[in-house]
């Protein structure tokens, strides 16, 4: 019924619909109650069901469908969209997974480019790994308290906002410790 829902929605605005292409085999196959194999068949079941459900109503409707490749699009949405937008995470990463269905390209921002290198020929991708990796101990909701991506104080606001002392630990490799020491004075 979802699938038909769905569908019936892109018909009506004329608009195709964009998968992300995930693999649950390894991540729903350590279940509490049946044997790997079974729960693997069990998540990869409802997850296909869904899929072909939604690729089978597309087809018979005339919609198109596209399969995209979901690596950072939480992360991207997270940085990027949540505060500007006012949405969840989750809303940001299919806003993101959306407009890679169009080919679009998710640069980083300026101001985040200085916890990143960017090297010539090498993926856009690698500087959103490099973020994920500097925020990492950051609860997403820290990123609904900065001013955004204009802002040129982004970097000192991160480090001013109420955080955790394990927050603070995480961030001191990748911030001027005179920017954590700020908010303590």
């Amino acid at each position: 019924a979802e699938a038909i829902r769905l569908v019936d929605i892109a018909v009506q605005r004329n608009k195709p619909i964009v998968l992300e292409v995930l693999d649950t085999t390894l991540s729903k196959s350590a279940g509490r109650y049946r044997n790997r194999k079974q729960n693997r068949r069990i998540s990869m079941f409802a997850y296909k069901k869904m899929q072909d459900s939604i690729h089978s109503r597309a087809a018979k409707m005339g919609v198109t469908v596209f399969a995209v490749n979901p690596a950072f699009t939480s992360q991207i949405g997270k940085m990027k969209y949540m505060k500007q937008m006012h949405i969840s995470i989750h809303q940001a990463a299919s806003y993101v997974i959306g407009r890679r269905g169009m080919n679009l390209k998710e640069q980083v921002p300026k101001v985040l480019q200085t916890y990143t290198e960017r090297k010539d020929g090498e993926h856009h991708w690698k500087q959103w790994s490099m973020l994920t990796k500097a925020f990492k101990a950051l609860r997403p909701h820290v990123f609904y308290h900065v001013s955004g991506q204009s802002y040129p104080l982004f970097n000192k606001e991160i480090c001013n906002y109420g955080l955790t002392q394990a927050e603070r630990d995480s961030l001191q490799k990748y911030v001027p410790k005179i920017w954590l020491e700020e908010r303590e004075t």
